[in-house]
Order: C-alpha cells, then structure tokens, then sequence
C-alpha cells in the first residue's frame, strides 16, 4: 500500500484534546455529510453525498447474508441494517454491545454508482474531503493500492459517542467484483481522551496503538472471502 498524506496527523488530534479538556461532547453534523438514519454516531461515516444517483439493479445483494464479520480477533454481530438508502448499510457490533452503547462496531456500506468518480479512491478522496470540511485543521491518511483497486483512509474525530472520548475511523474501499458498485468496509473505536487518570502520553500511545493496528489489519482484511 503507498501512503499518500497525512502520516504525521496525531500531533492535530493530541492538540485538539489538549486544548478541549477531557469534556468532548458530540459535534453536530450537517446532514448533507451523514445519512439522517444512521444511528450509532454522529462522528461517523461521513460518506453519504445526497446527489448520488439512485442504486442500480445490478447490487451486490451477497452483503445480506454476512451475519458475522471477524476483524482484529474479534466477532462482530449483524445487529442493525438499512437497505432502503440510496447507500445501503450494514452495522456489525461486538456480542456485549448495541447501536446506542458501543466501544467498537465494523459497518459494510454499498454505495450508489457514481458517474463523477466510481473508483474505490473517488470515494475515499469524498470521505477526506467531507472530513476536512468539518475539521480543517485535523489531518487524515490515506493508503492505496494499485492505483485505484483498493483504498484505506483513517483518521480521529476529536468528538465521540461518549463524553471524554476521541473516535477512530478507518475505511477500506473494494471495487465489487460482481456488480459495477464500490463497497466500504468501516471499522470504529471510542478511545479514552485525557482525564485526571489518564496522561495526554497514554493517550498518544493508545492512538498510535490503534492506528498501527487497524491499519495492517485493514491492508490484509479480504471481504470478499468472508
């Protein structure tokens, strides 16, 4: 995979949690980033464009059988599904969690075929760019792989679910070899911000943890062979 920007984007997130204190709360939105009906956070998949065109007939429906998905060791549930969207969704949480309490969740996203940009980089590159319109000043990453057949992108939102928390979000996008649509695969994590038990030093660990973790796990994740 060939890193194309933003390697050095922890030092933004550290700063941004120094500054804002261990009381993170929730960041509105726009709903033109975040399909309205995407309930685990709003911190999320900012992937949805609502001029997308409407689905073709040709969808991968093969996504509707995967009831549990094994990523980083672990086994996540099919636990919520929205199908009727012009980009349809699968949510995926661990045994112990749910919608409106999680830690963790990995989601699958079919997306609408997109005349301007239907290459796993077009969405990826959509991604960063509606992540930068919220947070100019944060930075992402961005992975290829053979130019366009493949794509990784990840990056913290200095908000979550949960007061105290940053988010982590990687995405990888898959061309389907079965239909002419791009599928993105998107994992998720809470992570502890600073607290009065918690030193900015444990938080910058935890995040380089993650991102080393979920960025190899995500360069050898196979969809297509769950």
């Amino acid at each position: 995979m060939k890193r194309s920007i933003g390697s050095k984007f922890l030092a933004f997130v550290l700063l941004t949690v120094l500054v804002n204190g261990c009381a993170l709360v929730p960041a509105s939105i726009p709903p033109t980033i975040i399909p309205p009906t995407f309930t685990p956070s709003p911190g999320v998949t900012p992937t949805s464009i609502p001029t997308d065109p409407p689905p073709t007939s040709n969808e991968p429906s093969w996504v509707a059988n995967i009831q549990v998905i094994e990523f980083i060791g672990k086994k996540f549930e099919l636990k919520f599904k929205d199908a009727t969207q012009p980009t349809q969704i699968y949510e995926y949480y661990l045994p112990n969690e749910s919608p409106s309490d999680w830690f963790e969740l990995v989601d699958i996203e079919i997306y609408p075929v997109n005349p301007s940009g239907n290459t796993p980089i077009d969405f990826a590159n959509r991604t960063a760019d509606a992540f930068k319109q919220q947070y100019p000043d944060m930075q992402y990453s961005l992975l290829t792989k053979n130019n366009s057949d493949e794509a990784i992108l990840d990056f913290f939102y200095p908000t979550a679910t949960r007061e105290g928390y940053l988010e982590f979000d990687a995405f990888k996008y898959f061309r389907d070899p079965g239909s002419s649509h791009v599928i993105g695969f998107h994992y998720a994590k809470n992570v502890e911000g600073i607290s009065s038990s918690r030193s900015s030093d444990d938080v910058l660990s935890d995040l380089r943890k993650t991102i080393k973790e979920i960025e190899s796990a995500m360069a050898e994740f196979n969809l297509f062979s769950k």
